[in-house]
């Protein structure tokens, strides 16, 4: 019989040295690609046979690759070299030092949101990514826990920027640290009617496609590690979730262009399953710039406070 593990009061023990891992990472890692990886990644994020730029390699219009594809670099057990057992990014670093502080216990740990910022087009025929991440803040969110904020910059074979990744993590042990505190992204949404408002439809298979650009966490595909965690069962990826409203945004204001975006930002707001239906709402703030959000079929915002900018 399984026992579980009485929840430790982290209040009454040492705080973590923090400080020690600001800037410790992963080393210099790299993902090589072609364009198979890229019509996957897109079909994985909800494209279909009519978007053609994205899942066909001989689009007569031009074969191109949705900036979120720098995505999968960040978490990937499958290409990113050297390879591991399951994915694993600087998240992971703090992750394991609470872990060992509360003597094996793992509190709730939460993947909060995504910033990119791109520099150039991928090329969507093949490449290779030269990665260098690293622990790059660690925030204190009060009685919530700690906010880990890690910096992954991606480079082409010739060393050129391509993109710049952050994402943050909520730990939910060792708040009022001292530590810088955490400020949540908030967009200033317009007191009118959205712009832009559509519905689609996260498939039933989509969590078992998008796995296989890499992010092979047992929760998106085991029912019981699901059910383990409190929920119906698997879940959707949170990176894919990302991927699919922004997909949803490039389509509507600069369609068939992915090149143009220089900025995504998201926040993840609740845990969504395979087939559901979802709502997109955008409003178009200036020229360049567009704010949106995505909901689920339970009203429940499923990404928020996401912001595309382009040029």
């Amino acid at each position: 019989m399984t026992q579980v593990m009485e929840k430790p009061d982290w209040h009454k023990l040492p705080t973590p040295d923090f400080e020690s891992v600001i800037g410790m990472g992963l080393g210099p890692r790299y993902m090589e690609y072609t364009w198979r990886d890229v019509v996957l990644y897109a079909l994985g994020v909800g494209c279909g046979k009519d978007d053609l730029t994205y899942v066909w390699e001989g689009c007569p219009g031009g074969f191109k690759a949705l900036p979120t594809f720098v995505l999968v670099a960040y978490l990937n057990a499958i290409q990113l070299q050297p390879q591991r057992r399951v994915p694993y990014a600087p998240n992971e670093i703090p992750g394991d030092m609470i872990i060992k502080a509360l003597n094996g216990y793992i509190p709730n740990r939460l993947h909060m949101g995504i910033d990119i910022c791109m520099y150039r087009p991928i090329d969507s025929m093949c490449g290779k990514f030269l990665t260098e991440d690293c622990v790059e803040e660690i925030f204190d969110w009060g009685e919530k826990g700690v906010v880990n904020q890690c910096k992954m910059d991606m480079y082409d074979i010739g060393g050129n920027p391509v993109a710049t990744v952050r994402s943050q993590h909520m730990i939910a042990a060792f708040g009022n640290n001292g530590r810088p505190k955490y400020v949540s992204n908030k967009m200033d949404y317009p007191d009118r009617t959205p712009d832009f408002e559509c519905e689609d439809l996260i498939a039933d298979n989509l969590a078992v496609l998008y796995r296989l650009t890499g992010d092979t966490y047992t929760t998106h595909i085991d029912p019981e590690v699901g059910k383990s965690y409190g929920y119906k069962g698997a879940f959707m990826q949170g990176l894919c979730s990302i991927g699919f409203a922004a997909r949803l945004a490039i389509q509507k204001f600069i369609p068939n262009q992915p090149e143009r975006v220089t900025h995504i930002a998201s926040q993840l707001r609740s845990v969504t399953f395979p087939n559901t239906r979802v709502k997109f709402q955008a409003w178009k703030i200036e020229e360049g710039r567009i704010i949106y959000k995505m909901f689920g079929d339970n009203g429940k915002a499923i990404v928020d406070n996401c912001l595309m900018e382009y040029k």
